[in-house]
């Protein structure tokens, strides 16, 4: 009797320990279970750190947990990027970042610590921000074709100004080259504005840059505005060409924004993810912001999200590899 009465508490144990296990575990896989943080490598106030507030704002309502973004700027995002990548991988811990620091830093620097490619799992692909191709009005040139046929039979070179060594104007104006055969020479500026000012000013003839940056003076008359440098029209610009329709087959540059998080993360949470990425870049209200900085909101999911910025990661190692573009 007693032993029987033993075996009996014994199995009630068991079923009691199973259960609390079971407990245990459903809270160590329920996710989210304590606050998100949005890692942004940039400054607060600029563009990235604009998108990922409005985003983590977003992700917050549809998660129903505290989401906070992180401001870890300096290095061109590297430093951010880095402690993002160091984190726990258990989903509570994003990364909201531009090509620049997944894309062209890790081409573009000596060294940078860590592989994107490898330390850094693509969640989806959030903004576009919209290129544009402008010239200084004294070239008399209206379109693509004719800056092409001009620069091929000019004695000396084009001149295209851009932000900085290595700014994605700069680089744009790179693939432009190699795949028109144009000769341009490039005139680095310390800062979009002074490019811009320079171009302006005649200092140089044409830039790559951004779309707000140069409106007002497209505006005014002071600058011509020939083709959209992104892949696709855009629809803050649906009346101009793209470079690749105006005359240059393929040609297309993406300046995106998007979320990643650290090698690790679960499958199951990259899904969760995924799906509300997509919500929140199809709001009005993400989209309303987007255009406001001169951007277009733009979703791609996980495995196509991972598949462009590989893409991405080859095309400016390529280009920035055949001209030797380094900085410190």
């Amino acid at each position: 009797m007693v032993r029987r009465l033993h075996l009996i508490l014994k199995g009630c144990l068991a079923i009691v320990m199973a259960s609390i296990s079971g407990v245990v575990f459903a809270q160590a896989d329920a996710w989210p279970r304590k606050t998100l943080r949005v890692i942004c490598p940039f400054a607060a106030g600029g563009a990235t750190d604009i998108f990922a507030r409005v985003f983590s704002q977003r992700l917050q309502l549809a998660l129903k947990q505290n989401v906070v973004v992180d401001n870890r700027g300096g290095a061109g995002g590297v430093i951010g990027t880095e402690l993002a990548i160091k984190a726990e991988p258990d989903g509570h811990t994003l990364l909201f970042a531009s090509d620049s620091p997944v894309t062209i830093g890790p081409n573009l620097y000596k060294t940078v610590p860590y592989d994107p490619l490898k330390d850094l799992m693509p969640i989806g692909k959030v903004v576009s921000v919209v290129n544009v191709l402008v010239a200084n009005p004294r070239l008399k040139i209206a379109n693509v074709a004719e800056l092409i046929a001009q620069a091929r039979q000019r004695i000396a070179p084009f001149k295209f100004a851009s932000s900085g060594t290595g700014a994605f104007g700069h680089l744009t104006g790179e693939l432009f080259k190699a795949s028109t055969s144009a000769d341009l020479t490039h005139v680095p500026y310390k800062g979009g504005g002074p490019a811009i000012a320079g171009l302006i000013g005649g200092e140089t003839d044409m830039s790559f840059a951004t779309f707000p940056s140069v409106m007002p003076h497209v505006k005014s008359g002071r600058l011509t505005l020939l083709a959209v440098s992104n892949i696709k029209r855009s629809k803050l610009l649906p009346e101009v060409p793209t470079i690749a329709e105006a005359g240059v087959p393929g040609f297309g540059v993406d300046n995106w924004q998007g979320l990643f998080a650290p090698l690790g993360v679960s499958q199951k949470i990259r899904i969760a993810l995924d799906r509300e990425v997509a919500e929140i870049v199809r709001s009005k209200e993400f989209s309303d912001v987007a255009n406001a900085q001169g951007a277009e909101s733009d979703h791609i999911s996980i495995e196509s999200f991972a598949g462009f910025v590989r893409k991405d990661h080859a095309r400016w190692k390529q280009i920035i590899d055949k001209n030797q573009i380094r900085s410190e």
